[in-house]
C-alpha cells in the first residue's frame, strides 16, 4: 500500500485525535491507535517515514550543531524563494526554511540553561526532558505552519525533511502575487490592528489556500520572527538573535503569542529595510485586491487545500439534540460544554469558575465524531504542548455550537499547575483555539 501525502495527513489527523497515554519512561504522550486502523495503513506511513508514535529526545548541543549543518545547505535567497512558494503552491512546510536559516545564523554558543521549574533552556527554548513525536510535528509543518516560539528541533525536523527533497519549490506568478497582496493587506491596516484583527484581514482575502484563522496567524507569527513584522525593542532574527525568555515575555495576560509579534501593532507597520533585506530578488509593491488573478493552481489542488477539502460527503450539519445530562440554568462551576470544532470533530471544555459573566475553561482531552454525552467524558485536561492552558470566555450559554453536556462534573486531573496567564475571549473562539491542545484539529 502507497499513500499520498494528502493521504498521510488525513490518516495522522484520525490517530491524532485520539485519547492519550502518558508514557513516563519518554516523558510523552502516546496516542492510542484507532481500531479501524490496518497494520497495512500503519506500514505505509512507517515506509513513508511518518509513523505515528515515533519518539526522539532532542539534546541541547546536538540540535544546534545538527540545525547549523542542515541550514547550511541553503542560501538566505534560496530560503525567501522556498517561503514564497509556501505561500500557495508548495506544501507549507517550506516556510519553515526561511525562519530555520536565520535562526541557525543567530543563535549564540550557549550552555544549556533551563529555567527553575522546567527542562526548557531559556536562551533557545529547547526542551531536552520530553519526548518529541516526529510524525506529529511533520503533521503540524503540513498542516499549521513554522515552529512557533522559535522551537529549534521542531526547525530541525522540517530541515531534514526538506533536505531529503529532491527539488526546491520555486514560486509561480500567483505565489509571488500573494507575497505582495499578504504585504498590501498589512500596508493598509487601521492604525493600532493587532495581530487577531490582521489575521481576519488575511482571511478575508483568502490569501492562503486554507480556511483556518490559526495558519493566517502562524503566517503573522512567522513574518514577525522573522524580522518584518518586529519592532525596535523586540527584533527579529534577521537583525538579532532574542533569547527565548526575553521572547516569551508579554506586554499582557491577553496576549497569546510570542514577542516580537505579542509587541508589534499596524500602527508599528512593516520593516520594510528587513523586508528588503530577505526578498529583495521580489517585488514588494502593493498589490490590487480588487483585481485578484486566478489561483494557480486551484486552491483544492494544494496540499493543505486537498487536506481540508477531503471529508466525508454529508448533508448540511444539524443542531444536535440537548444532552439530557445538560440541566437549565446559567452556566455554573463544574459544568462540561461540547463544542464543535470541525464537522465530525468535537472537543470538551470544563468549567473552573464563575465570575462577572466570565467562565474560566479548561479544554479536556478527546475529540469526538458526534456531539458527546455525560458517559464519554474524559476527566483529564488537555494541556498545549508545551502548557497547561486555560481562558476566561464570555457567552459560554449564547454561542451555537457550544453546548452543555454535563454538570456537577469533579475538577478534571492534570499533571501540571495551573497557567499563570488566563486571557480573556469570546466563547465562540473555543472552537479556533481549540489547535493549540488539539494540534491535528
Amino acid at each position: 500500500m502507497t499513500l499520498d501525502v494528502v493521504q498521510q495527513l488525513k490518516l495522522l489527523q484520525h490517530i491524532y485525535s485520539e485519547s492519550t497515554i502518558w508514557d513516563e519512561e519518554l516523558r510523552a504522550s502516546r496516542h492510542n491507535m484507532p481500531e479501524d486502523v490496518s497494520a497495512e495503513q500503519l506500514q505505509a506511513l512507517e515506509v513513508a517515514g511518518h509513523e505515528p508514535n515515533h519518539f526522539e529526545r532532542p539534546q541541547h548541543e546536538e540540535t544546534i550543531r545538527e540545525l547549523r549543518t542542515l541550514a547550511e545547505r541553503w542560501t538566505l535567497q534560496e530560503a525567501a524563494q522556498a517561503f514564497v512558494a509556501s505561500l500557495w503552491s508548495a506544501p507549507m512546510i517550506w516556510r519553515s526554511l526561511l525562519t530555520g536559516k536565520l535562526i541557525a545564523a543567530s543563535i549564540p554558543d550557549h550552555e544549556y540553561s533551563p529555567y527553575p521549574s522546567s527542562h526548557k533552556c531559556q536562551i533557545c527554548g529547547l526542551d531536552v526532558n520530553d519526548g518529541v513525536d516526529t510524525s506529529l510535528q511533520w503533521y503540524w509543518r503540513m498542516t499549521n505552519g513554522t515552529p512557533l516560539d522559535g522551537d529549534i528541533f521542531g526547525h530541525v525536523l522540517a530541515l531534514r525533511e526538506m533536505a531529503a527533497s529532491q527539488e526546491l519549490p520555486v514560486p509561480n506568478e500567483y505565489d509571488r502575487w500573494t507575497l505582495r497582496a499578504v504585504l498590501t493587506v498589512l500596508r493598509n491596516l487601521p492604525p493600532k490592528t493587532r495581530y487577531s484583527k490582521a489575521a481576519d484581514a488575511f482571511k478575508k482575502e483568502q490569501l492562503l489556500p486554507t480556511k483556518k484563522v490559526y495558519v493566517y496567524r502562524d503566517l503573522l507569527e512567522t513574518l514577525a520572527l522573522t524580522g518584518i513584522l518586529d519592532t525596535p525593542e523586540q527584533p527579529g532574527m534577521i537583525t538579532a538573535f532574542t533569547s527565548y525568555a526575553e521572547r516569551d515575555k508579554r506586554p499582557n495576560t491577553r496576549v497569546e503569542v510570542q514577542a516580537p509579534l505579542a509587541w508589534w501593532d499596524s500602527s508599528v507597520g512593516i520593516n520594510e529595510h528587513n523586508l528588503n533585506l530577505i526578498f529583495d530578488k521580489f517585488d514588494c509593491s502593493d498589490a490590487s485586491l480588487e483585481n485578484k488573478p486566478e489561483p494557480n493552481p486551484l486552491a483544492s489542488e494544494t496540499v493543505i487545500g486537498a487536506f481540508e477539502s477531503r471529508r466525508g460527503a454529508g448533508t448540511k450539519a444539524k443542531v444536535p439534540k440537548k444532552s439530557p445530562d445538560a440541566g437549565t440554568g446559567k452556566v455554573q462551576p463544574g459544568d462540561v460544554y461540547a463544542v464543535k470544532v470541525l464537522s465530525g470533530s468535537w472537543v470538551t471544555v470544563y468549567c473552573h469558575e464563575v465570575k462577572d459573566k466570565r467562565t474560566i475553561v479548561e479544554y479536556l482531552d478527546g475529540v469526538f465524531p458526534d456531539m458527546p454525552g455525560k458517559e464519554d467524558l474524559i476527566l483529564t485536561v488537555r494541556p498545549r504542548p508545551d502548557e497547561r492552558w486555560q481562558c476566561s470566555a464570555i457567552g459560554m450559554d449564547s454561542t451555537s455550537w457550544v453546548r452543555r453536556v454535563a454538570r456537577d462534573i469533579p475538577v478534571p486531573n492534570a499533571s501540571q499547575p495551573k497557567p499563570e496567564r488566563v486571557p480573556f475571549h469570546a466563547a465562540k473562539d473555543l472552537r479556533h483555539m481549540a489547535s493549540w491542545c488539539f494540534p491535528n484539529l
